[in-house]
């Protein structure tokens, strides 16, 4: 018997290694804990019936270890952008 582990499309990796390119290697633990985290509240192979907010406590918790690192609030506010926007594809995806 196998067992279904939620996960995200595989794509997803590789849009989140494109986004967080751009930010320093100090970053890289708070990228794969995101990617762990969308992972975590997506149900496996299910549809979503909850349009992007089952991530809704990703995002935040990203964007506080981020501040953390010193990363200018534009460049926040940015990557904000892009990562609700890939949230919103995950969700449409799944």
């Amino acid at each position: 018997m196998t067992e279904e582990i939620a996960s995200t499309p595989g794509w997803v990796e590789q849009r989140l290694d494109d986004l967080f390119a751009a930010l320093p290697a100090s970053a890289g633990p708070a990228r794969a804990a995101y990617g762990a985290c969308l992972g975590r509240q997506k149900a496996p192979a299910a549809p979503s019936d909850l349009l992007g907010a089952e991530f809704d406590g990703c995002r935040p918790a990203l964007h506080h270890t981020l501040a953390g690192l010193g990363l200018a609030s534009d460049t926040l506010a940015q990557l904000d952008r892009q990562l609700e926007a890939l949230e919103a594809e995950i969700a449409e995806d799944s």
